[in-house]
């Protein structure tokens, strides 16, 4: 069994939070829906989807919709060339950089394993961790 996670993120503006993920993060578009105001990026194997609040497909919303969203949760995504995507987010998107870049150890069982790492957060508030391993 293969388990792959999906998430489907609600955006207060589609248009917004699309060209954010496609002009500055680098993803494209796999498909998408315009009349639900539906679009499933992919980026490097990782897939996401966005939903726009106000489209007209079914919604699974618990509680009020407040900025920021995904309040308690941020999405770490694995990355190859971490330089160049950072490099492109402080060139397009400078002011959406929560965490700076840096080289963080982390405790693996009995080994450290040392990354580089940034943290964007997106125009809905959702906050992404990129994350690349220091060989």
């Amino acid at each position: 069994m293969t388990l792959r996670v999906v998430p489907e993120l609600y955006c207060f503006d589609m248009s917004i939070s699309k060209s954010y993920f496609i002009n500055v993060l680098g993803f494209s578009i796999k498909y998408e829906r315009p009349a639900e105001d539906f679009a499933y990026l992919t980026l490097e194997g990782v897939d996401v989807m966005l939903e726009g609040i106000q489209g007209n497909s079914r919604k699974w919303i618990s509680e009020s919709l407040d900025f920021p969203l995904g309040r308690g949760v941020n999405f770490q995504w694995d990355v190859t060339d971490i330089e160049s995507l950072y490099r492109n987010v402080r060139s397009k998107s400078a002011d959406s950089i929560y965490l700076s870049m840096e080289a963080k150890g982390y405790q693996c069982g009995n080994a450290i394993i040392t990354q580089k790492q940034f943290i964007v957060q997106t125009p809905d508030g959702y906050l992404f961790r990129f994350c690349q391993d220091v060989k």
